[in-house]
């Protein structure tokens, strides 16, 4: 996406979070953006052209939020759990600080399932690549929960995707993360 069309995006995430789908123009968009209603007919098709390339740019930002933190130098369970909650906040702070949220969540699941699909498998490959990373270095064992590094990524996915689509504000999503973490160190202590 070039920067023009990022800064345009920027200023409609504030936009659709102070709004909601529904009620978000063009011409607010536009508006936010400082520039003409035409001039961002030029970039975008439509608003949901817009919101898809929105939905876009939110999830590679999440993903990056998660990359970042599995290169980190952390222990295992540090590691993932800082992964965990950097994806996961940083896809649903927005969504969870607008009055909106679940209209916008909505909204991205009917405009943007192929995003939303892509960000889920690449998740889930980063997700296998540190807990066999971690299997390699000795960090965890397996063996006491009997599962293998494809299942623990496979139930670390699932118990994130769920924490994330919980009803709950975002100090207790920390909280489930947290938790969430603490059991898998304890269970899989390479002892």
């Amino acid at each position: 996406m070039d920067e023009k069309k990022q800064q345009i995006v920027a200023a409609a995430s504030d936009v659709f979070i102070r709004y909601g789908f529904k009620k978000t123009s063009m011409q607010d968009i536009a508006d936010a953006a400082m520039m003409s209603r035409g001039a961002l007919y030029l970039h975008f098709r439509n608003k949901e052209d817009l919101f898809h390339s929105l939905m876009q740019w939110h999830h590679a930002g999440a993903l990056q939020e998660a990359e970042d933190a599995f290169r980190s130098p952390l222990p295992f369970a540090d590691r993932m759990e800082a992964a965990l909650m950097r994806f996961t906040l940083a896809l649903m702070a927005p969504v969870k600080a607008s009055t909106h949220g679940e209209e916008l969540f909505e909204a991205n699941m009917r405009l943007a399932p192929d995003i939303t699909a892509a960000t889920s498998a690449r998740l889930k490959a980063l997700l296998e690549s540190d807990v066999t990373l971690a299997a390699e270095r000795g960090e965890l064992s397996l063996d006491a929960i009997g599962l293998s590094v494809a299942a623990l990524a496979d139930l670390l996915y699932a118990c994130a995707d769920g924490i994330k689509k919980a009803d709950s504000g975002l100090g207790k999503l920390e909280d489930r993360v947290k938790a969430l973490m603490r059991v898998v160190a304890v269970a899989t202590r390479p002892d």
